[in-house]
């Protein structure tokens, strides 16, 4: 069988097209060709080298790859690790439902083919296989598809784009890496022998087994068997993907992988679907001289994508450092120690002011000791602590490692009491990775590549970073820390304080401008709730809104029609513990014990400012009121967006001030740490 496309398109001075051909070389292979040259061997049925045990057969994986003169990248069947098999995607712990299977051992599930197509896009050729995730007993667990991307090589290398689309059957699917400390579990490939292998990673070379790292890109490069000079594989993992950038597998004998979930879990739901992603660099030469890090660049601006990691620095090769407290702290060759047996805290200061940004490090604190890095954070005015949002380093049974606390100040944010996988996650008397993003009010930790804190808290946008020799007996140690600055977001007014010329209302009540504040009346007749809605519809937003109440009930509206109706509330009351609890606007007083709510409501009093805080992105919503959150619910039923306004019940004398509406934006420039505009979130 030979199947040929021909594809002709405009292309530089010299070429002239690109020919790609699909051709059987064996039973259930098919090698894909551009020009004649090998590009890569789809195997889409069962495979079983000689003298191998036969529950060792896989099939749906490439092998070989080819590099750009035809020598062999990848390996399978591997005598070290027979269950390797080239270019592939397995996970070792996976349940079906509450089946434990084991994907990357080949234990109890099975990947099988029902398709394999090959079709042109412009230049490009697209290889497209339809797989099927089967029991022993023949249940189909999930249906994949996998496409190749093929683009025409040049003398630089050439890229192939590769992306797995997972759709659970009518169990839900779990995926996740294997048992700590390693993690791996993904997208993997499997090198040939080589000579002078080298690891080379967007943060430097890699000299050892290397596991729960987050890399950007990672390359594999030596001397393969039959090749005139070195090549190799760079590894790009999409920056859509969950995560990013995720953990990897990196092991000097031969493998190159990407780690997601790792050490955490994720499960898609029945019939759900979730989308993975990478790019291949196929070129010749090592990664310096083969400009892996250009490549991967080149990518990103092919996708629309900025690279704020260009920005990334060690703060600790600066200046501007200060300590806090009596502790002491050395800078041992690029490792910050820090320790002491002290009465209070101590805090080694960076002093830049920051607002968005990525940071990580490695850390590893002596048994018994208690730490945490600043974050967002002030030193106090008599310059004798630091308050502030603080990411937990915690060696006890507890084990809150990766949490957030907030020093000196509101207390635990963010403890992990009620998430096992996160406390499992740091590993005692190793060197630990952290990294924390902050991105407007979107706040997220991960310890070794595990999800820890996914929240949203609008406190503090900007501060100091500062490193903690806690109180008392105190041993801790930090390295390789990178610093990526984003940006900032600030407050905007939406409400001037003089007029109600952006806003809208409708029903019952009566809304005004009094010196400067924004007063909503409702006697209480009348059959309509009254409306103040904004002229403009929202996307995602973070909004603040100062408050006084002095009688009955009232709330914030968002994510309504066009008319106002529907959507979400989040109630402001003057009575006791009711604000800041989420309703339907059709029963702003039903009782605080809904389901929809998750926390305490906090008190507010009629005669001072309060405080509320709203954040919806996706169908996630947040509340807080007065610092303490009150809400963190997904609306799946909320439209993606729409109104945001005020509202007075019905049937209810009520009287609403408010001083101040704001909504958090991004400063120009600003960017998120997967290289998105923050302007487009």
């Amino acid at each position: 069988m030979l199947r040929t496309i021909m594809l002709l398109v405009l292309l530089p001075t010299g070429w002239c097209g690109a020919e790609f051909t699909l051709e059987t070389v064996g039973p259930g292979r098919s090698l894909l060709r551009e020009l004649g040259r090998p590009v890569l061997v789809y195997n889409h049925g069962e495979q079983l080298a000689v003298d191998v045990p036969q529950d060792r057969t896989r099939s749906c994986y490439v092998h070989p790859l080819f590099g750009l003169d035809g020598e062999v990248l990848t390996d399978d069947f591997p005598h070290d690790h027979l269950h390797h098999r080239g270019v592939a995607m397995m996970w070792p712990r996976m349940r079906i439902g509450d089946q434990s299977v084991d994907q990357w051992h080949l234990a109890g599930i099975r990947t099988r083919n029902e398709g394999l197509d090959l079709q042109a896009d412009g230049a490009t050729a697209v290889l497209t296989a339809t797989n099927i995730w089967t029991l022993t007993d023949g249940t189909v667990a999930a249906r994949e598809t996998t496409v190749w991307r093929v683009h025409p090589s040049d003398a630089e290398g050439q890229a192939i784009d590769v992306e797995s689309t997972i759709t659970a059957g009518s169990r839900p699917v779990t995926l996740r890496g294997a048992a700590s400390p390693k993690g791996y579990g993904g997208h993997v490939i499997r090198l040939a022998p080589r000579t002078d292998g080298r690891i080379t990673t967007d943060r430097g070379a890699i000299d050892a087994d290397c596991d729960r790292r987050p890399f950007r890109w990672a390359d594999y490069s030596g001397t393969f068997d039959d090749a005139a000079g070195p090549s190799g594989i760079t590894m790009m993992p999409a920056p859509s993907g969950p995560d990013y950038p995720p953990a990897w597998q990196l092991r000097p004998y031969g493998v190159l992988g990407i780690a997601w979930p790792g050490l955490a879990s994720h499960t898609i739901a029945c019939d759900s679907t979730i989308s993975l992603g990478y790019r291949l660099w196929i070129h010749r030469g090592h990664a310096d001289t083969a400009r892996s890090g250009d490549a991967w660049s080149a990518w990103m601006q092919e996708l629309g994508r900025s690279t704020p990691t260009d920005a990334r620095f060690d703060p600790l090769g600066t200046d501007g450092w200060f300590t806090v407290g009596t502790a002491h702290y050395v800078n041992e060759d690029g490792v910050l120690h820090g320790w002491g047996n002290e009465p209070r805290n101590s805090f080694h200061v960076f002093s830049r002011n920051l607002g968005d940004f990525e940071l990580e490090m490695e850390f590893k604190p002596a048994p018994g000791s208690n730490s945490g890095v600043q974050v967002r954070s002030r030193v106090t005015d008599d310059g004798t602590a630091v308050r502030g949002y603080q990411i937990e380093i915690d060696t006890s049974e507890r084990a809150w490692t990766g949490g957030l606390y907030d020093e000196r100040r509101r207390g635990w944010l963010e403890p992990l009491d009620d998430q096992p996988i996160a406390r499992s996650a740091f590993i005692h008397e190793q060197w630990n990775h952290l990294r924390v993003i902050l991105e407007g009010a979107h706040i997220r930790s991960w310890i070794n590549g595990v999800p820890c804190v996914d929240t949203y808290d609008a406190t503090d946008l900007e501060g100091i970073i500062a490193f903690q020799v806690h109180g008392g007996s105190c041993d801790v140690r930090w390295r390789a820390i990178g610093l990526t600055p984003l940006g900032r977001h600030r407050w905007h007014p939406a409400f001037d304080r003089f007029s109600l010329s952006n806003w809208k209302m409708s029903g019952s009540g009566r809304w005004s401008v009094e010196n400067g504040i924004l007063v909503g009346r409702h006697t209480g007749d009348g059959s309509h709730a009254a409306r103040l809605i904004m002229d403009r519809p929202l996307d995602d937003f973070t909004a603040r809104i100062e408050f006084m109440i002095s009688h009955g009930d009232a709330g914030v509206q968002f994510r309504t029609d066009h008319s106002g109706e529907g959507g979400s509330m989040a109630i402001i009351s003057a009575t006791p513990n009711r604000t800041g609890v989420l309703r339907h606007p059709g029963d702003p007083s039903a009782a605080t014990d809904d389901a929809r709510h998750d926390g305490d409501s906090e008190p507010t009093e009629t005669d001072r400012w309060d405080t509320i805080m709203i954040t919806a992105e996706g169908p996630r919503v947040v509340v807080h009121v007065n610092g303490r959150k009150t809400a963190d619910v997904i609306e799946e039923t909320l439209h993606p967006g729409g109104g945001f306004g005020l509202f007075l019940p019905e049937g209810q004398e009520t009287e609403l001030r408010v001083r101040s509406i704001e909504f958090l934006r991004p400063d120009p420039g600003t960017s998120t740490a997967n290289g998105m505009p923050a302007s487009a979130r």
